[in-house]
């Protein structure tokens, strides 16, 4: 069995911390939590009936082989060399904290020297073995295009309403201005042609969905997912799905 420990108590990290706990992951079991608070940590566990971390020391004490971060991308920045330096490999929910080009070099030349690994989660968007490929085959161009009701409807989560209804840009510039609501445009970037260039539209729809398009030697590619009412949830399993392909014995 490999030992997982997850940051974050919030709805994701509580997902990936309750399906660890019920066997979902064959192979995997949960080691302990940590919360942003040792009071949230403390809470989270009571639940989980497992251990609590007050901090990040004494989450790496109990000696996990792999770290999800469920939390928020200022955790990447604080505990990511911690985690890797402190002997497991990481998951990313947040994978916007990536974007940043200096950060992400940093935690490279850590994951290196110390001979682990960064898994960056895919989240709500699929399709990334299809732009890895089409990025090496080359003569790859993208776009990225976020749907979502428009702000006025009073249709959809609350919680867009807090991303305009119309945007263009670089996905750089996409995360700079809404790291709340774009992480997955910055996924997509970093799987294809970097965050400079790869373009970001945000456009009102019926729904939240995520499309992106691929041109390259290949030919042509159309990803699109549309999120039901529980689709936000993809998060959170997309990094026990990780978790599940790099502990198998076979796997995509």
């Amino acid at each position: 069995m490999v030992k997982v420990c997850v940051i974050g108590c919030g709805r994701l990290g509580s997902i990936a911390a309750r399906a660890l706990r019920d066997g979902t992951v064959q192979g995997a079991e949960l080691v302990g939590v940590m919360g942003r608070s040792p009071e949230e940590g403390l809470q989270q566990a009571d639940t989980l009936a497992c251990p609590a971390a007050a901090d990040i020391s004494a989450l790496m004490a109990l000696e996990p082989d792999f770290v999800i971060e469920a939390a928020a991308g200022k955790c990447i920045e604080l505990y990511g060399e911690t985690i890797l330096s402190g002997g497991a490999d990481l998951i990313s929910v947040s994978t916007g904290a990536f974007g940043d080009a200096t950060l992400y070099q940093r935690l490279e030349n850590v994951a290196r020297a110390c001979g682990r690994h960064i898994y960056l989660a895919s989240g709500v968007v699929g399709g990334f073995d299809i732009m890895e490929t089409a990025r090496l085959m080359g003569g790859l161009t993208v776009s990225f295009t976020k749907t979502k009701p428009a702000s006025g409807s009073g249709v959809g989560d609350p919680a867009l309403r807090s991303l305009v209804d119309r945007f263009q840009g670089t996905a750089a510039q996409a995360y700079n201005s809404f790291p709340d609501h774009l992480n997955v445009a910055v996924s997509v970037a970093l799987g294809t042609n970097g965050t400079e260039r790869t373009p970001v539209a945000v456009e009102t729809g019926s729904c939240v969905s995520f499309t992106t398009r691929l041109t390259g030697a290949f030919g042509r590619a159309e990803i699109y997912t549309e999120l039901g009412t529980v689709g936000p949830d993809m998060a959170a399993y997309s990094a026990l799905a990780v978790l599940k392909r790099v502990i198998s014995p076979i796997s995509f």
